[in-house]
């Protein structure tokens, strides 16, 4: 999935009552610590958080839309008159990035380096795309009108020009912005003698994930680097590295995960999210070592019985692609590797 607006992450499935509350809603997870859990169908579609400090505010995403980190900015005031004075960004997709524009002025803008360079290489590059494509829909659809004979019919292109120039008003409405302050693989945020680290654990569901990390309250806010309950979004990611990073995040001291998408989860969540990905790898790794091609494993790879409840089903596909993809690169690469000596001589 390219993260083109209009083709983004809307996912559309049910969500459970435990994993979105009322909109305006700040859950409290501790003293100056809450957490925005939304319903991946609004216009908010990812999780954020935000951490009250001595002089200001931290934000941890927000959001997918301008209109949606509005409505988060007036939860803070709700909550707090400190300003905000920090905008945390865990990687570059629109749904956890798009709602900055409410923030614009925000002191300190911070994420990883490949999460900038992928917001202005190929977030905003695809944003001037799908601009482009609406305006010139727009004109070729002025083009039939004038020469559409049948009145209904003239009617009916109207009504659809309406639409698209409302919607192509929305979008030019939208400001990306990308953070200015950016790490490799640590950085510190220090206000009033309290550190609050942010740690880079690798490649994942993206390369540019990082997590926010409270060790005092034992509180981590993880991006997707963990979806609770949801089968993941695959598209950008790689999922042998993301079980890596999975098993440091599960080194930290921490009892609560506050995930991209779905409910605030504990170690046992995690951990369980780990094992979807370890099993889809069980599943995968015997038909990649038999040679069976992608459309065999497709065909018969399904949902494991415990994960059949995880929201997001409709993912499972991309993720057997990707694994299968990543698993025969391994597979290559490691025959790559064997000198003519190792391999058996041909007989004569």
């Amino acid at each position: 999935m390219r993260f083109v607006l209009g083709a983004i992450l809307f996912i559309s499935c049910s969500t459970s009552e435990a994993a979105a509350v009322a909109e305006g809603d700040l859950m409290k997870l501790a003293d100056g610590i809450y957490a925005r859990i939304v319903d991946p169908d609004s216009n908010a579609v990812g999780n954020a958080g935000v951490i009250v400090l001595e002089h200001g505010v931290l934000v941890f995403d927000t959001h997918f839309t301008p209109e949606a980190g509005q409505v988060l900015r007036k939860d803070i005031e709700s909550v707090t008159t400190k300003p905000v004075l920090f905008l945390v960004n865990s990687h570059y997709h629109p749904d956890h990035t798009h709602g900055n524009q409410a923030f614009q002025g925000v002191p300190y803008s911070i994420c990883s380096y490949n999460t900038r360079r992928d917001i202005l290489q190929r977030d905003l590059p695809a944003f001037n795309r799908t601009v482009g494509v609406a305006e010139a829909q727009i004109v070729k659809m002025q083009k039939d009108l004038l020469q559409e004979k049948d009145a209904s019919r003239r009617e009916s292109v109207r009504a659809q020009i309406a639409v698209r120039q409302q919607l192509l008003g929305r979008i030019t409405r939208l400001k990306i912005l990308a953070p200015y302050i950016t790490f490799e693989e640590t950085l510190s945020i220090m206000d009033g003698g309290r550190e609050i680290p942010l740690r880079w654990f690798g490649s994942a569901h993206t390369d540019g994930d990082i997590v926010l990390h409270l060790p005092g309250d034992k509180i981590v806010f993880t991006g997707d680097l963990f979806f609770n309950r949801a089968l993941p979004n695959s598209q950008d990611g790689s999922l042998l590295e993301w079980m890596k990073a999975l098993e440091r995040l599960l080194k930290l001291d921490a009892d609560r995960f506050v995930p991209g998408h779905g409910p605030v989860g504990t170690r046992r969540d995690v951990e369980e999210f780990l094992g979807y990905l370890r099993e889809l790898r069980s599943l995968i790794e015997p038909a990649v070592s038999r040679g069976d091609t992608l459309e065999q494993v497709l065909a018969e790879v399904t949902v494991p019985a415990r994960y059949s409840g995880y929201r997001f089903q409709d993912f499972f596909p991309g993720n057997v692609q990707r694994m299968y993809a990543e698993l025969k690169a391994l597979e290559l690469a490691e025959a790559a590797r064997k000198t003519p000596a190792d391999r058996k001589k041909p007989k004569p």
